[in-house]
């Protein structure tokens, strides 16, 4: 368990993190979503202790704190953070890469081999990085990361690069790694792939947290999207369903809010659109792409 107590960190006179004060736990993935320049990168290299805060502590398993050398040696023996591509050596071989890392946290050798057999890797691994294509230069950062085995793993934009076979490839072993008890936090731009694995998905809203999916799993329908709704239209609707509520999204698309509703409502609805000659609109649940775009983008 990894615990963050009112991290604050402030960079020429800015706030980036705001007393953020939250607990990660053995066996869930958290994911991290946010633009760039956000503090979402901060907040990893704060639990790594490559930034220090100006005010607030990391704490793992209730005990361990960075208050000294010695602690931050045995905290970093259960929490790594995935190698960035530009720390891999060109000259030498993904295989020695590993062996590296396998010896740095001295972690069960035969992790090696059965990781590089899992992400496919065994035509190239042998041969040096420097003749890696992205993908496999980033499939190998991962690699790096997995074979280390710690207790937490942080993961900053671990599909960059990958097409879609391998970014579902490396979600099944993410949700793996999950089952093994790891806490493990993914910040990433792939919002579809990231609210099918994770347990909880957090927004960086001026430099705070903000919990955004405790509805994203629900089975029920929980909202009518509309494409090409006027003004006029909207107001029409809201007139005739006033308890009704109903939201535009920067990018034109409305989202009617039908939690809770029956069918003959959501008949009401549908037949309200049709004789309005609105023909594309699904039913659904707001999902997580909606929810950037409301957070995010101006309209």
């Amino acid at each position: 368990m990894i615990e963050l107590k009112n991290i604050g960190v402030r960079f020429s006179e800015r706030d980036i993190l705001k007393d953020i004060s939250v607990m990660f736990h053995p066996g869930e993935i958290i994911g991290l979503v946010a633009p760039n320049g956000t503090g979402k990168s901060t907040l990893m290299n704060v639990i790594m202790n490559y930034v220090n805060p100006n005010k607030g502590k990391v704490i793992l398993n209730d005990r361990l704190e960075y208050t000294n050398k010695k602690n931050e040696v045995k905290i970093h023996q259960l929490v790594s953070m995935m190698p960035d591509q530009s720390d891999l050596y060109d000259q030498i071989s993904g295989t020695e890469h590993l062996k590296i890392f396998s010896s740095m946290w001295k972690s069960d050798a035969t992790l090696i081999e059965s990781t590089i057999k899992e992400l496919g890797m065994d035509s190239y691994v042998n041969k040096r990085t420097g003749t890696y294509s992205l993908g496999m230069r980033q499939r190998l950062c991962f690699a790096m990361q997995i074979v280390s085995n710690t207790q937490v793993m942080l993961m900053d934009e671990v599909m960059n690069g990958l097409d879609p076979t391998h970014v579902e490839l490396i979600s099944q072993i993410l949700v793996k790694k999950k089952s093994e008890g790891k806490t493990i936090i993914v910040a990433s731009h792939l919002l579809e792939n990231l609210e099918k694995y994770a347990d909880r998905i957090y927004f960086m809203i001026d430099g705070q947290l903000m919990l955004i999916n405790d509805g994203l799993k629900e089975r029920e329908i929980t909202t009518v999207r509309v494409i090409g709704m006027t003004d006029d239209l909207k107001e029409k609707f809201s007139n005739e369903f006033t308890e009704t509520n109903v939201q535009t999204l920067p990018n034109g698309i409305v989202l009617i809010d039908v939690r809770g509703y029956d069918s003959k409502k959501l008949g009401d609805i549908v037949e309200f659109l049709k004789v309005n000659q609105v023909t594309e609109f699904s039913f659904g649940k707001v999902t997580l792409n909606d929810l950037y775009s409301m957070h995010y983008q101006e309209g």
